[in-house]
């Protein structure tokens, strides 16, 4: 009869190792931080600067800067592929981006989408 109680205080000694061991690898995946939400900002541009890496949109009194990286995407009413060079300051825009840490990033630049007509 010992026999079997030594394999059993065994089998549930390794069973609370395995368990000790995946429950830290649970708790890892469960804090894996959320993607920033995607919004949209549409006002006037009010500045470009390239060298810097920013925009400002100024949209009624309020204005707000947005960090442009190298895989944010530009059009205007005339591109669909625009680069930098073919925003110009008081271009009406319409702003995707995330933030993050208080850093607005731009992902795509062009105009705002037009109300479509109904007859």
């Amino acid at each position: 009869m010992s026999k079997h109680l030594l394999r059993a205080a065994m089998a549930v000694s390794i069973a609370a190792v395995a368990f000790a061991f995946t429950a830290p690898v649970r708790a890892q995946d469960a804090a894996k931080p959320e993607k920033p939400k995607r919004q949209q900002f549409t006002g006037l541009i009010e500045s470009i600067d390239a060298k810097a890496g920013t925009v400002i949109v100024k949209k009624d009194t309020t204005s707000k800067t947005f960090k442009i990286v190298e895989k944010t995407k530009y059009s205007t009413a005339d591109k669909k592929d625009a680069a930098i060079a073919d925003i110009k300051v008081g271009d009406k825009v319409k702003v995707a981006y995330t933030e993050e840490n208080g850093v607005a990033t731009a992902h795509k630049i062009g105009p705002p989408d037009t109300a479509k007509k109904t007859d």
